[in-house]
């Protein structure tokens, strides 16, 4: 089993507005520009010295990712909180769909004038092209070349064979390279429940057996909201094993003191989602599964358990379990070198 090492809490992402220029079919979050939800500014400052101070002390060099929604929706809340991240010391990075690249010109200045932001993510697939054409993407990725800024290019896909996607890659290699383009799964959450056509997505009756890098990442929401990664599980209501909590209630301190000793979040962490499926089988509970789970899609597991409030029950039940838990802070230990859990049980020798 190898894992690539993603240490806990190295980045913690800002969700600023849940308004967006357009409306993908397949977003998760049902962003668009009828959304009024935004992050205050002064929130935002306040939680990023929470976040500062708290892995100061920690010793964590973390970034800051910026994300809605469409964050240069609103620049001039983008630009503060962007400038605020970069003087707390934070890398900071920024989520968009590039609608401001429709010249070489227009991306240029809309790049250099965010200074703080030193990393680029720019959103296109088959479906935002319906609104955004390809072209602007090859300027936004013109401007970060040209002003030396980092980027990648994250595309959505219902699978990795799927025509149109490979198409699209193809596509994109005539102007960047291969390593720059990250693909996700297509999860069927959000508007991609009823707008992705049935049939398009594939399933199995066995979940996929990969480890989940994204739990290594909180997000905050503009609501206070706490989720330990910004997947499908954004979007259940109410409390569930990743739901850290809420800034508005408690310090973030707090919430990532416990989330230090979540058993269930470190599981999918060092053993992937399918290993509580597992968990479930072996302790009786097989009955409350789901009878099959997205092929190839880690997201579509944690969504599917921690959905139902019956499976988030039994969850805490058999994670309770002191070997389950030693399992676990031990994974956490070996491979990805991480004592934090070890020693907050004592087991440490």
């Amino acid at each position: 089993m190898e894992l690539k090492e993603l240490p806990f809490l190295t980045n913690f992402g800002l969700m600023l507005t849940y308004k967006c220029t357009i409306a993908c079919p397949h977003c998760i979050v049902k962003a668009g520009p009828h959304r009024t939800e935004e992050m205050r500014v002064e929130d935002a400052r306040e939680w990023l010295t929470q976040i500062r101070d708290y892995t100061a002390e920690k010793g964590i060099k973390a970034g800051i990712s910026l994300t809605g929604g469409e964050p240069f929706y609103n620049r001039e809340l983008l630009r503060e909180v962007a400038d605020d991240a970069a003087k707390k010391g934070f890398l900071v990075s920024v989520v968009s769909n590039a609608y401001w690249a429709a010249t070489r010109e227009m991306a240029l200045e809309t790049v250099k004038s965010l200074e703080s932001v030193g990393f680029f993510s720019i959103s296109t697939d088959q479906y935002h092209q319906e609104f955004i054409p390809l072209s602007f993407i090859r300027n936004a990725v013109y401007a970060c070349k040209k002003l030396g800024k980092e980027y990648d290019i994250a595309v959505a896909a219902v699978s990795e064979e799927d025509p149109a996607h490979l198409a699209l890659i193809d596509d994109l290699l005539e102007f960047t390279e291969k390593e720059k383009i990250e693909t996700a799964l297509i999860a069927p959450v959000g508007r991609a429940e009823t707008a992705i056509p049935p049939g398009t997505l594939e399933f199995s009756p066995e979940p996929c057996k990969a480890s989940c890098s994204m739990a290594s990442f909180p997000i905050i929401f503009p609501d206070g909201k706490v989720i330990a990664c910004i997947g499908p599980p954004i979007v259940i209501p109410g409390r569930h094993p990743l739901h850290l909590g809420n800034l508005k209630q408690h310090p973030l301190r707090d919430l990532l003191q416990q989330a230090e000793k979540n058993s269930i979040l470190h599981a999918i962490r060092v053993f992937g989602p399918s290993s509580l499926v597992e968990l479930l089988r072996d302790k009786g509970y097989g009955h409350l599964l789901p009878p099959s789970f997205q092929t190839d899609s880690i997201c579509d597991i944690c969504h599917k358990l921690f959905s139902s409030g019956e499976i988030c029950a039994a969850l805490e039940e058999v994670a309770a379990d002191d070997l389950f838990t030693k399992k676990v802070a031990y994974g956490r230990y070996y491979y990805l070198r991480e004592p934090e859990m070890m020693e907050m049980l004592d087991l440490v020798e």
